[in-house]
């Protein structure tokens, strides 16, 4: 017989699950959309980045053209080098402006510096010094450039001038933003991904503990509410025993089984004797405790292919599977002398129990278990009418025994 399980009453438990789901659901859905921010603040910052780093690279490139065509034209005078000098000259000066841009304005406004101390110092102080190296090397390619072509003394003057300024100095300390733009580039996209995974695990460990401390035991409750609905469904709340329906739909199996494997079953209705009198002498309560009194003894008493039922009152069911019809009887008969002969004690009084059974057989043209039922109730009908104490079987009544 299924042992009873223990239960946990659900105050509407549509809306407990509702709320917690709404709830975890909710915390979920907050991280994710926070993991979605920061992926989009990575992706701007990479791509924000990438452009720096790409306009300071671009310096340097632009630095090396400008000498070059200046040096193109003082050399050979060539009008096409002076304008491509003074055109990327002018270049530098924009993207110098717009990587400055704005640490001037928030210098302007009083507010937090958008670069970091080491780039300030490599723009403004020693020994890059990227603002003041521009301007100097600016102010010396316009120089250069106002000369005339071949003009000797003013190309060796070019040589210690801006020349050696492109190859050496300005080349270098540009080199030195470009390195450090990208290694901030990189720790930013670190620091972001880092805290993005971090936000990552806790979405994981946010569904884990919803897992295990609000679903687990949210589904462990309703799974012991369905069980405690199905259990009252299946089975009757005095006795443990399966109840009518319960009992039909296993007496239905029963017969399928009996038909595959061509074995007999047998059915066997018990009754007890005066219980009207055990009721109106002692009270309900001792009806109660003599009715799981005999069920006990009949769960005892059967086998585990057995099914034992409580029809309602004082009557029971027993299915007995592959048993012929002598088998049942001597079965019913035991059952009977070890209920007659049992003690059973209300309030410290001896309470003498005694039980009456009909036997009857699943025949070879009964579909269903309600002609064998109505068979063994005859015969039980007709123990009670022969003396009471008796098991009768049915092809036998009219003779108690």
């Amino acid at each position: 017989m299924t042992k009873k399980q223990t239960y946990i009453e659900i105050n509407n438990p549509r809306k407990v699950l509702t709320y917690t789901y709404v709830i975890s659901l909710s915390v979920i859905a907050m991280l994710s959309i926070v993991v979605h921010f920061m992926l989009d603040h990575v992706i701007a910052e990479q791509s924000t980045t990438g452009k720096v780093v790409n306009v300071s690279g671009e310096q340097r490139m632009l630095s090396q053209r400008v000498s070059l065509f200046a040096v193109e034209y003082l050399t050979l005078g060539t009008p096409e080098a002076k304008f491509s000098a003074l055109a990327s000259l002018n270049k530098m000066q924009i993207n110098h402006q717009n990587l400055l841009s704005d640490y001037y304005k928030a210098l302007k406004d009083k507010e937090v510096l958008p670069l970091s101390v080491t780039l300030q110092n490599m723009y403004f102080k020693e020994p890059q010094n990227v603002d003041g190296k521009l301007k100097l090397f600016t102010k010396q390619v316009e120089a250069a450039l106002t000369l005339k072509p071949g003009d000797l003394q003013g190309y060796e003057n070019i040589k210690t001038g801006f020349l050696a300024m492109a190859k050496e100095p300005l080349l270098n300390a540009l080199n030195m933003v470009v390195m450090q733009y990208e290694k901030e580039s990189i720790d930013k996209v670190n620091e972001l991904r880092f805290a993005q995974n971090v936000v990552l695990g806790i979405i994981i460990l946010t569904i884990l503990i919803e897992a295990f401390l609000v679903f687990r035991p949210m589904v462990d409750r309703i799974s012991k509410f369905a069980y405690k609905l199905q259990y009252d469904a299946s089975f009757d709340h005095l006795t443990g025993l399966l109840n009518r329906r319960s009992f039909n739909v296993h007496a239905t199996k029963a017969i399928i089984a009996s038909r595959s494997h061509k074995q007999k079953l047998g059915v066997v209705i018990f009754d007890i004797d005066l219980f009207k009198r055990i009721n109106d002498t002692y009270g309900h309560a001792a009806g109660d405790l003599a009715i799981q009194h005999v069920s006990n003894i009949l769960k005892e008493s059967c086998r585990t292919a057995d099914c034992v039922a409580r029809f309602g009152g004082e009557e029971f069911v027993m299915l007995l599977p592959d048993m012929n019809e002598d088998d049942c009887f001597h079965l019913a008969d035991k059952i009977r002398e070890k209920i007659k002969t049992s003690r059973f004690q209300f309030e410290n009084t001896t309470i003498e129990l005694a039980i009456s059974a009909g036997v009857a057989m699943l025949d070879e043209g009964q579909v269903d278990i309600e002609e064998p039922l109505r068979l063994a109730d005859e015969a039980l009908y007709d123990s009670k009418n022969n003396g009471r104490n008796l098991v009768t079987l049915y092809k036998n009544l009219n003779r108690g025994l």
